[in-house]
């Protein structure tokens, strides 16, 4: 016996010139048309505009939730250094993207060359400093006139403060220059949750 005698025998169902479906297949897609029509009449384009402004209103109270709400303590020094002929120029700027205001905030930025030597230096100091604030001051820039543009040196940046917790801080980075005419750094000082 064959087994092809033992199966139902197929029926195929001309859909167009070239396609064609079984009795099974056509009546599941009709299924699934009459399933988009109902879906389609009830969901409007003004439905689908509202549920997506909800979705996105859902994403920016969570982000603005976690920037504005949430206390922590964030800080970030910006370092750019430059070189041309008459010497080296170092601007500094500090920001503020933690979400509550520090206080008591001093910056040193020294120039040394690799042997340790100090070229120059610069000290900022601020009261207060609120929250999402950057600052920029003629306290944070520093020239060095007069040194070759063509050895190596070191920047050395350290800032103090206090948390919104009353907390002292304190963190120095140190960047190797020398090698470009321009460059950019952005240091980031340890964060720190204020809800413990």
């Amino acid at each position: 016996m064959d087994d092809y005698e033992d199966e139902e025998e197929i029926k195929l169902i001309q859909i167009s010139d070239t396609v064609y479906a079984s009795e099974d297949e056509l009546e599941r897609s009709k299924q699934a048309a009459e399933l988009f029509q109902s879906i389609r009449g009830t969901l409007s384009p003004v439905r689908l505009l509202a549920a997506s402004l909800m979705v996105l209103l859902l994403f920016s109270s969570i982000f603005a939730t976690y920037y504005w709400i949430i206390p922590r303590d964030a800080v970030n020094v910006e370092v750019i250094y430059m070189q041309s002929g008459g010497g080296h120029v170092i601007l500094t700027q500090v920001h503020n993207v933690g979400s509550r205001e520090i206080s008591e905030v001093s910056v040193e930025i020294s120039f040394e060359d690799l042997a340790g030597n100090e070229l120059n230096n610069t000290i900022f100091y601020r009261e207060t400093i609120g929250a999402h604030i950057s600052v920029a001051s003629d306290d944070l820039e520093l020239t060095v006139p007069g040194a070759t543009v063509w050895d190596n040196y070191e920047i050395k940046i350290s800032i103090n403060y206090k948390d919104g917790n009353n907390n002292q801080r304190s963190t120095t980075w140190t960047h190797p220059v020398g090698d470009w005419v321009y460059e950019w750094f952005t240091n980031k000082a340890t964060r720190h949750w204020l809800i413990i």
